[in-house]
C-alpha cells in the first residue's frame, strides 16, 4: 500500500496534480494506491478532482495524526511550517494516512506548485 501525501498552492488544478503524481510514480517505480493531505488543504477542489479522475481515494488526515506524524518528517520547509505547522505537509500527510508503522519511501519532491511525498507500511513497497 503506497500513499502520496500532497501539499499544494491554493487553486492548483487537477491536471497539475495528476501530472505531479505521474512524475513521482515514474521517478520511484511505484503505483500509488491513494492520496492524502492535511486538514488545511481539505477544501482544495483540485485534489478531490484528481483523485476522482484517477479512481482513487482522497483522504484528509485527522489533525492529531498529522501533528504526530510531523515529528517523523525528513525535509524541512519554513513555508510549510509557517502555513501548516509541519516541516513537510506532504510527508506528514503521507505518514499520518498509514499510521505509526508507516515510513517514507520518497521524501518531499517539489513538482511545480506542489509537493509530493510517498509512504508505505513497514517493509511493503
Amino acid at each position: 500500500m503506497i500513499v502520496a501525501g500532497i501539499g499544494c498552492r491554493k487553486g492548483t488544478s487537477a491536471e497539475a496534480i495528476i501530472a505531479a503524481l505521474d512524475e513521482a510514480t515514474k521517478a520511484h517505480g511505484v503505483k500509488i494506491d491513494f492520496i492524502a493531505t492535511a486538514p488545511i488543504k481539505a477544501g482544495e477542489p483540485g485534489l478531490m478532482e484528481a483523485a476522482t479522475t484517477l479512481g482513487m481515494a482522497f483522504v484528509v488526515v485527522a489533525q492529531a495524526d498529522f501533528e504526530q506524524a510531523s515529528a517523523r518528517t525528513i525535509t524541512q520547509s519554513a513555508t510549510s511550517l509557517k502555513h501548516s505547522g509541519s516541516p513537510s505537509l506532504s510527508e506528514a500527510s503521507a505518514l499520518a494516512a498509514l499510521g505509526p508503522r508507516s515510513r517514507l519511501i520518497a521524501p518531499r519532491m517539489v513538482i511545480g506548485d506542489m509537493t509530493v511525498a510517498l509512504a508505505t507500511l513497514g517493509d511493503d513497497e
